[in-house]
């Protein structure tokens, strides 16, 4: 493969990879499609960013955008919206509940949350701001890989149970707009006269529902995507390996599944699901490697 040397990927050591016949067959239908062939479905959350920073502190996800802002000028607010985590959080990650038994407490946590943010009267510029100082931060060279899917016409779908309009700020704060290449498929905020949040688009994502029911009927990127029968997909947990269900064309999926946290006890269950497992990679040297062999086809 063109610019690939699988077996140096192969080599390092946090990659992990279950089925490598299964894999080789994938990037050299990829890397035969080439550019044109491609799309690429990412989560957002600790996937196309990072979940701790250089000095080992945890980052921001869309949602502590909030806890981490209004946390000193609304202590009881911020009460009521970390407790909500407190409350479900463990219910996520409980191993011993099937996806079908946590998606109720998944949905009443995300309808929560949504409340209480309309609840707390923030101003779209409020927002704006907390986002231009708070901790999310993208995974290292993420940043080529964005800029080189735009030059390359490569369509890239940011999948994402955060809010969309955050990532959205985050984006134009980053690179000063949001790419044509670039869709996001979120909960996103709707804001009355006044600036003010006063809704959440419908229907709710939440970590379980990420799939083709919750991608809106209408959406503006179904032409750049038809005929894209290779997609690349990285997530982060379980729920972001079905993230491809529903594309529209018959395509193959080369899912790579970032372990942040709990490495004994996930690497195992991952690789059931994704095709390439990355443990403690806070970078997308990997994906992009991929992504450069593919690009050299397309010359």
């Amino acid at each position: 493969m063109t610019g690939l040397s699988l077996d140096d990927i192969l080599s390092l050591p946090q990659v992990h990879v279950k089925d490598i016949k299964s894999l080789t067959d994938k990037l050299q239908k990829f890397t035969t499609g080439g550019a044109d062939q491609l799309m690429v479905i990412s989560d957002f959350d600790f996937t196309l960013s990072r979940f701790s920073d250089k000095s080992g502190n945890r980052c921001s996800s869309c949602y502590c955008v909030f806890d981490s802002a209004v946390g000193t000028n609304n202590p009881e607010w911020c009460r009521k919206f970390v407790g909500l985590y407190h409350k479900y959080g463990p219910v996520e990650h409980d191993h011993s509940l099937s996806i079908e038994e946590k998606v109720p407490f998944m949905e009443a946590w995300w309808q929560q949350s949504h409340e209480l943010i309309i609840q707390g009267g923030f101003k779209k510029q409020a927002i704006d701001d907390y986002v231009a100082h708070c901790n999310i931060q993208l995974r290292d060279n993420a940043d080529i890989m964005m800029k080189k899917m735009s030059n390359h016409s490569v369509p890239f779908i940011i999948f994402s149970a955060g809010i969309g309009t955050i990532i959205e700020m985050y984006l134009k704060h980053k690179f000063g707009r949001v790419e044509e290449n670039t869709h996001i498929v979120s909960n996103m905020m709707g804001f009355d006269a006044d600036g003010y949040v006063n809704s959440f688009s419908d229907p709710l994502i939440h970590v379980f529902c990420k799939n083709s029911s919750v991608m809106p009927a209408d959406r503006t990127f179904s032409q750049q995507i038809h005929g894209r029968k290779n997609v690349m997909l990285l997530g982060d947990s379980v729920g972001d390996a079905f993230m491809d269900v529903g594309v529209e064309e018959e395509q193959v999926s080369l899912k790579i599944g970032f372990v942040n946290h709990d490495a004994d006890k996930l690497v195992d269950k991952y690789l059931h699901y994704f095709d390439i497992v990355l443990v403690d990679d806070q970078s997308m040297d990997i994906p992009n490697q991929i992504l450069e062999a593919i690009y050299a086809k397309s010359y």
